[in-house]
């Protein structure tokens, strides 16, 4: 076997890219630099097919989606740790952590606020991310592949893998899973997020209606993640009995998926969508490569990027916390080994 191999079947434990002095850049860092620019560069794609401003929407997306994308992220993820927030707030605060669906409904009110400021129709504007996000996704869970978290339950599929880097957030989370052969459920998501994409670009010129676009992302993501329940066993967030956050705010978009289909096909407006515009006539745009590239740094670094360990943001908190305020403190561990003290 060559080296390459070797190291591309051992891909999922490269989890640390590089260090620079007491900062850890992870391989999840380019990984998701790339996944954020792709679905950035694919939002603006649909935005100059429906006929939009893409300078000015690029702008707007770099200076209000992106801060309300990120809040989405963190508060979400701080609700995952609701009981240690009421008991610890400020360490669970800081605890780093993001979560999809807190990005997802962030982006939703950052979009709002772009199709005010540009007088857009608000479903046409949130038809372009609809698009470009399973792409995205795609990219984002080969680094969720190589960060170790999102993993999956143990199997004795051929296709199992084993992760052995003390790096690796499953290891780090569960320790009774190193070298222990799980499903990769992070590229069963890759693999079903490129066939959404492919058949949301096929069936693009078919759309009756602005929002129809993310009605089917809405419903057909919510049905992705639902099914990939049953193949991962992180820590999602339980919130009574099986019921968990994921759950929870899956059910939440396939209401407001079905909420569209019946509101645009009563009173919704409709785009020509121009597919002769191509996404490479947007990526060598140099007038809107720059904001991609920005767009791509800004997450990249937000997902990627540590302080003295892989997981940790602060390393001597002040004010009297205790230091343990990494994405394992306050319970994480527990809850994802299933242990009695997890609650």
């Amino acid at each position: 076997m060559s080296i390459l191999q070797r190291w591309t079947l051992d891909f999922h434990n490269r989890t640390i890219l590089f260090r620079v002095g007491n900062w850890i850049f992870t391989t999840y860092a380019f990984l998701a630099a790339a996944a954020f620019a792709t679905g950035f560069a694919g939002s603006l794609w649909y935005d100059a097919m429906a006929g939009l401003d893409v300078l000015l929407i690029a702008k707007l997306y770099l200076f209000v989606v992106v801060p309300a994308v990120l809040v989405g992220l963190r508060l979400f993820s701080i609700l995952l740790e609701w009981r240690e927030l009421f008991r610890r707030p400020l360490q669970t605060i800081v605890k780093p952590g993001y979560m999809l669906h807190g990005g997802i409904a962030g982006g939703v009110v950052g979009l709002w606020a772009v199709a005010v400021i540009a007088d857009v129709p608000v479903f046409r504007l949130l038809d372009a991310p609809a698009l470009a996000l399973p792409l995205g996704e795609a990219i984002a869970r080969l680094g969720c592949y190589v960060y170790g978290c999102c993993w999956g339950r143990p199997t004795d599929s051929r296709f199992g893998v084993r992760y052995t880097s003390p790096d690796s957030k499953v290891v780090r989370c569960a320790p009774h899973l190193h070298n222990v052969k799980i499903h990769p459920a992070q590229l069963y998501a890759l693999c079903i997020y490129l066939a959404m994409f492919a058949v949301m670009y096929a069936i693009l010129p078919l759309m009756p209606f602005d929002g129809a676009l993310t009605a089917i992302y809405f419903i057909g993501h919510s049905a992705i993640r639902y099914s990939l329940e049953f193949f991962r066993q992180d820590d999602r967030g339980k919130l009574w009995g099986k019921l968990t956050h994921t759950n929870l705010y899956s059910l939440a978009m396939v209401f407001g998926g079905v909420a569209i289909l019946v509101w645009g096909s009563q009173y919704g407006t409709h785009a020509n969508i121009d597919m002769s515009i191509r996404l490479i006539h947007i990526v060598t745009n140099t007038s809107i490569m720059p904001w991609i590239a920005m767009y791509g740094l800004v997450f990249g670094f937000a997902y990627g990027v540590h302080y003295r360990k892989v997981g940790s943001w602060l390393s001597a908190p002040s004010g009297g916390m205790s230091p343990n305020v990494d994405e394992l403190s306050m319970g994480a561990a527990a809850r994802a080994e299933g242990r009695p003290d997890a609650e």
